[in-house]
C-alpha cells in the first residue's frame, strides 16, 4: 500500500493518543477507554515506539518513517473505527510528524502531579538522562528540542526526574494549542477524576463518545474496577531514601531551566509542598 493510500485510510478512522509522563495510570486509562462504544483501545501496543524513540529525538524523519512503516499501518489494519492508545511515548517525538502526513489525532493530556511522578521515577531508579531504562523509554536534559536545563549533568537524580515532569507540561500544553489549532479535540483528564462516574461523563462528551450498549450496565462495569491504583514497577527499590527538601530541589531546577521557556509554558509552575520531604 502506498503512503497515500494509508493516509487515506487512516483518517478515515478517529485516532485518539495520551500526552502524559508515564507512572500516571496509563494502563487505567486504556481500559477506561475500553468501555467506548466503537473504540479498541491499547496501552503499549506493537509496533512500540520505543524502537526507535532515541533515534527519533532530533530526527524526525525517523518518527516519520516508523510511522509509515509500521504504527500507521498496523492502525489501518485494526477493525474500530476508533483507535486509542494510551502509551507515553507518542508525545515524544511522533506527535509532529502525524501533523506534518495529514493526520490529526484527539488528545487526552492525561495528568498526575509532577511529584508523584518525580518520586515514583525516582524510587524506581529511573532516571532521566542516566539509566538505561530512562534513556530507552524517556526524554533527557541532552536532548534536542526540550527544556535546556543548565549543568544538569551535576544535579540530583530527583532533579532530573522533576525537570522531566516539567518538559512533560510543557509538551502537553504546547501540544494542545497546536492540535486544538487543527481541529483535534482536546481532553484533560487524571486518575482520580477517571475514577467517578461524573469525571467519565466529562471526558467522554469532551470526546464525542458514547459508552457501549447497554451504557447503564457499562457504566456498571466500569464502577466495579475503579479501583485502580498505579502500579508500584517490579523494580522499585524498596531502600531508596528520598531526598529530604524536594522543594529546595525543585526551586534549583526551575532557576536552571530555559528562563524565556518557563515564561511562555509554564509560568505558574511552582513546587509542591513546604520543603520537606514527609
Amino acid at each position: 500500500m502506498g503512503s497515500e493510500e494509508l493516509i487515506k485510510q487512516i483518517r478515515r478512522k478517529r485516532l485518539i493518543f495520551t500526552v502524559t509522563t508515564g507512572r500516571s495510570g496509563t494502563a487505567y486509562l486504556a481500559a477506561v477507554f475500553g468501555y467506548v462504544r466503537g473504540a479498541n483501545s491499547y496501552h503499549e501496543p506493537a509496533p512500540e515506539y520505543v524502537a526507535v524513540l532515541r533515534q527519533a529525538q532530533g530526527h524526525p524523519e525517523v518518527a516519520r518513517r516508523f510511522l509509515l512503516e509500521e504504527k500507521l499501518p498496523a492502525i489501518a489494519r485494526d477493525a474500530a473505527g476508533i483507535y486509542v492508545e494510551t502509551s507515553h511515548l507518542a508525545c515524544k517525538g511522533f506527535l509532529e510528524p502525524l501533523l506534518e502526513l495529514g493526520v490529526v489525532p484527539d488528545l487526552v493530556i492525561h495528568r498526575r502531579p509532577m511529584r508523584d511522578v518525580a518520586v515514583s521515577l525516582y524510587t524506581m531508579g529511573t532516571i532521566p538522562g542516566r539509566s538505561s531504562k530512562a534513556l530507552r523509554f524517556y526524554l533527557s536534559p541532552a536532548d534536542p528540542g526540550v527544556i535546556p536545563l543548565a549543568d544538569w549533568e551535576t544535579l540530583h537524580d530527583y532533579q532530573l526526574c522533576y525537570w522531566y515532569c516539567l518538559e512533560i507540561e510543557r509538551r502537553a500544553r504546547k501540544y494542545k494549542k497546536m492540535f486544538e489549532g487543527r481541529g483535534g479535540r482536546i481532553v484533560a483528564t487524571t486518575l482520580a477524576g477517571l475514577k467517578t462516574a461524573p469525571g467519565l461523563r466529562r471526558t467522554l462528551t469532551a470526546l464525542d463518545l458514547s459508552l457501549k450498549f447497554p451504557a447503564w450496565l457499562t457504566l456498571l462495569r466500569f464502577l466495579r474496577n475503579s479501583r485502580f491504583k498505579v502500579n508500584e514497577s517490579k523494580v522499585t527499590k524498596k531502600n531508596v531514601t528520598l531526598p529530604e527538601h524536594l522543594s529546595e530541589l525543585e526551586h534549583d531546577v526551575l532557576g536552571r531551566v530555559d528562563g524565556d521557556e518557563l515564561e511562555k509554558w509554564l509560568p505558574d509552575i511552582r513546587p509542591q509542598g513546604t520543603g520537606d520531604c514527609a
